[in-house]
């Protein structure tokens, strides 16, 4: 069925740039949007800046320059995440996302779903209302291992598609406002930015290009790769590493275990739970974190 609306992949097609005077959408931006609000997540949503009014959604698909395309397996990224080319129409044709100047998410019209409001709080929106041409719509994505983002969107149009997997379906198209796209780090505790370098030794012996601490927290770190050019190797939540760490000058040298709670491609936040010392492995002591904290707030390259 997905050949029906995403192309044979022997039959790639140039879709031709028509961007003149338009401003291409950011590529961070797009590839954090992406990221975040895959085709296919289960979201949440609140209309016209109501925070107490929240209902549940799914994103259905994307539309780039006006085009639809309902599976992620249409669009391309390179080994950094960073989105390549987007395939759609019935030939897969290819818009290089240097050319994609309007982004915009499909998500069902879920207007039923205020039943469950009561009388009130039914009335700030307006019954039947909430996705008038116009108006907002703030989505949300919680990624337990990434933590929680969210993006405001502008009603587009409500739409009811006539052709494709979807035929016949109420839908709302959304712009998101790429500049409110913001990711909330959920770890609870203050973080101190750091800059000392690392090498995350993974399970079967595998290691990490060159990377640094970028923060500390009292029992997680925030691990970046030191050349955005190499990305870092792939690790599962929950995946067990060892963190190499050597000050340098100062003589100081931490050899510690963690567990990974989110990864990008650039980054990957780490919970500690216990450090090696001749040899054996031992649960952090009540000075152990803070000697750590220390020695890596004082490091200079």
């Amino acid at each position: 069925m997905l050949k029906a609306f995403l192309g044979k992949r022997g039959s790639v097609q140039e879709r031709p740039a028509e961007t003149t005077g338009r401003r291409s959408v950011d590529p961070e931006r797009l590839k954090t949007l992406i990221e975040f609000f895959p085709i296919g997540k289960k979201l949440r949503y609140y209309p016209e800046f109501k925070k107490d009014i929240v209902f549940d959604t799914l994103m259905v698909g994307y539309a780039v320059n006006g085009e639809l395309l309902y599976s992620c397996d249409a669009v391309e990224r390179d080994p950094n995440g960073h989105v390549v080319a987007f395939r759609v129409g019935e030939d897969s044709a290819r818009i290089r996302a240097a050319d994609v100047y309007l982004f915009q998410v499909l998500v069902p019209d879920t207007s039923d779903l205020e039943r469950q409001l009561d009388y009130a709080r039914r009335a700030e929106i307006g019954r039947g209302k909430q996705f008038n041409k116009g108006n907002y719509i703030t989505l949300m994505s919680n990624a337990a291992m990434r933590g929680l983002s969210t993006v405001d969107t502008e009603v587009a149009k409500p739409l009811i598609l006539v052709s494709g997997p979807y035929a016949h379906t109420k839908m709302i198209l959304l712009t998101p406002e790429l500049t409110t796209l913001v990711v909330t780090d959920q770890r609870r505790k203050p973080r101190a930015k750091t800059c000392a370098p690392v090498v995350l030794c993974l399970p079967g012996g595998g290691l990490s290009g060159p990377c640094v601490i970028a923060d500390i927290s009292d029992d997680s770190v925030r691990v970046r790769v030191r050349d955005r050019e190499t990305p870092l190797p792939p690790m599962a939540a929950g995946a067990e590493v060892t963190l190499d760490i050597d000050l340098g000058d100062s003589g100081t040298s931490y050899l510690l275990k963690g567990r990974v709670l989110r990864r990008a491609s650039d980054a990957c936040v780490i919970h500690l739970e216990g450090m090696f010392e001749s040899g054996r492995l031992k649960n952090f002591g009540p000075l152990d974190l803070l000697e750590l904290k220390a020695g890596l707030l004082n490091y200079s390259a």
